[in-house]
């Protein structure tokens, strides 16, 4: 069985700031978010919201721990 996507907007960071975190890094901030699953594999992209650069991440890969 799949599991579904979990998507998320990543608030209170400058979007390029996160995009120079390595990977580890961005991963435990967007688990953050989901503290009960293991993150594996996860697609980001910008988004405008009220006029503010955000970054999505739609987490397509996961175990519930």
């Amino acid at each position: 069985m799949s599991n579904s996507s979990l998507v998320t907007i990543i608030k209170g960071y400058e979007p390029f700031d996160l995009l120079r975190l390595s990977k580890d890094a961005f991963y435990d901030v967007v688990g953050e978010k989901f503290p009960k699953i293991d993150i594996s594999d996860m697609k980001l992209s910008f988004v405008f919201i009220n006029d503010e650069i955000s970054i999505r991440a739609e987490i397509t890969d996961y175990k519930v721990v």
